[in-house]
């Protein structure tokens, strides 16, 4: 959410403005109630992790909902369908409304967090590399995030592999890095990744790709070729059951 611009919610996801659900449950209702209520504490990592998710997620909607259009599409049910999922994202964050919120703070919070040994800030902090450079030494490190099961380092670990490739590889196939990045993503909300009706990331599908009604599976398979949702969907028990097993090899890690 700091170096790239966000993509369409019809690629693959990528940090910038990837709607996400990182911090808990009390933060997903008044974020910046959050924040202020911790910020005495970020000298924990896992405090630090989650009130740099809690600033990222209010910046990216700062950045998706503004400007916003004050026209009316020709296809008034839907722009009210979107219209209200935008609401559900941003409520949350009315706190900041007349504050910025400095995208180098969250920054500072992931490195801080990542520095003493926080997986899921080492996971997100893989999605700031410059996207030209080599991944062979994350790729290193990769299988010790990955052990911990956490979905979303999960989503974020499928998400650095694929960013800025044409293809990976799983077990003797190579699958096309959208494909790839779907899968993980699928095998992140079966392991309890916030991916219902009313999870953020199935809302920004609705609010920013006009994809609405159902969860984020039903949202993908309105916006992805039913060709490679497929696929996705093929790949995603193999990549639960490797991470299950920790064979790296097969999730190209080895």
């Amino acid at each position: 959410m700091l170096q790239d611009p966000a993509p369409a919610p019809r690629a693959p996801p990528d940090p910038v403005v990837a709607i996400a659900t990182r911090a808990p449950e009390p933060a997903r209702r008044d974020f910046r109630g959050f924040v202020e209520r911790h910020r005495e504490r970020v000298a924990e990592p896992a405090v630090a992790y989650e009130v740099s998710q809690a600033l990222e997620e209010c910046y990216a909607v700062s950045v998706a909902l503004a400007p916003s259009s004050p026209y009316v599409p020709v296809n008034a049910g839907l722009a009210w369908a979107e219209a209200a999922a935008a609401e559900s994202l941003a409520a949350p964050c009315r706190g900041f409304e007349g504050r910025r919120i400095d995208p180098r703070e969250v920054l500072a919070l992931l490195r801080q967090s990542a520095s003493q040994g926080e997986p899921r800030a080492r996971a997100r902090l893989l999605l700031f590399r410059d996207v030209a450079a080599e991944k062979d030494d994350a790729l290193r490190e990769l299988p010790m995030l990955l052990v911990t099961l956490d979905p979303g380092v999960v989503r974020d670990v499928g998400a650095f592999i694929a960013r800025g490739e044409t293809e990976v590889r799983l077990g003797t196939e190579a699958v096309p890095a959208r494909v790839s990045a779907i899968a993980w993503e699928l095998a992140a909300c079966d392991l309890g990744y916030a991916c219902g009706p009313d999870a953020r990331i199935t809302l920004a599908q609705c609010a920013f790709g006009g994809s609405c009604g159902g969860g984020y599976e039903e949202a993908l398979a309105q916006s992805e070729s039913p060709d490679e949702l497929a696929r996705a969907r093929a790949l995603r028990p193999a990549i639960l059951r490797a991470l299950l097993r920790h064979d790296w090899r097969w999730l190209g890690l080895d």
